[in-house]
């Protein structure tokens, strides 16, 4: 049976945190990086966006660095469970990018339960809860839509991505991020929702709520300058979204830290 070596579920880490093991794990190691990082695969920079996914395979160098804090899932095994079905289509060594991430955090964490409280049978249900999770994550990469959206463009689609997340402060269109894919708007907009599940521009305005949220409770900068670095000109329109997306004010959030401080 698997061993199971370490497991964390929404594990913070500070801005600047960097991983580097050049010689890779032992074993198998899964991240889920709940916010975004720069990444390192097969001697190739790039950017993980927030919920991205990779299952590193043992001996394969790992290194990734936060630019801001860092929340993400892990966890270390010695093989692969028994019974995963052979047409589980999981690369190794590869970003994967999961439509319904939620899933992987909640599975995460009763796995870290198990693990921890050492009771009868947690061996058994850790590799039964880590089966659920690739046998899920599976399904959520295959989906019909994305299956569908050749190679070239699917890279497009996440070098673009991977612009946008590293340049929230541009001032950002639909008709920009179709030309450089390029595409026509329309026919982008329907690709960019089948491949991550949200319009182009909701997931902008998402990174950029997200990007404040940290900001908001990790520095003292004012809610101005927050807004204005990421391409806010409209202070009111910037407090209207953060409230849309999280249910209260910037000042609310920043309280509630404060509060619980």
């Amino acid at each position: 049976m698997p061993l199971l070596y370490g497991i964390r579920h929404a594990w913070p880490e500070q801005a600047g945190f960097c991983l580097n093991r050049r010689k890779g794990y032992p074993g198998y190691s899964f991240v889920h990086f709940l916010t975004s990082v720069e990444i390192v695969i097969d001697g190739v920079r790039t950017v993980a966006p927030n919920h991205a996914c990779i299952i590193y395979a043992p001996g394969t160098p790992q290194y990734f660095i936060a630019r801001q804090p860092l929340v993400h899932d892990w966890f270390h095994f010695s093989e692969m469970p028994e019974g995963l079905p052979e047409c589980l289509d999981l690369p190794l060594d590869t970003l994967l990018y999961p439509r319904q991430p939620e899933l992987i955090t909640a599975i995460v964490q009763e796995m870290e339960s198990e693990f921890f409280s050492r009771k009868s049978g947690s061996t058994r249900l850790i590799m039964l809860k880590m089966t659920e999770l690739f046998i899920k994550l599976s399904r959520s990469l295959s989906d019909e839509y994305t299956a569908a959206i050749d190679t070239t463009t699917s890279e497009g689609l996440r070098r673009l991505r991977s612009e946008v997340l590293l340049s929230l402060n541009h001032p950002w269109t639909v008709a920009e991020m179709a030309a450089r894919i390029p595409l026509s708007e329309s026919r982008f907009y329907t690709v960019y929702k089948s491949f991550y599940g949200t319009s182009p521009m909701e997931d902008l305005i998402r990174a950029r709520i997200d990007s404040a949220k940290n900001a908001l409770l990790f520095t003292d900068r004012t809610i101005s300058s927050i807004a204005e670095s990421l391409g806010y000109n409209n202070l009111t329109h910037f407090i209207r979204q953060f409230r849309s997306f999280t249910g209260m004010s910037p000042s609310g959030y920043r309280r509630n830290r404060d509060n619980n401080s």
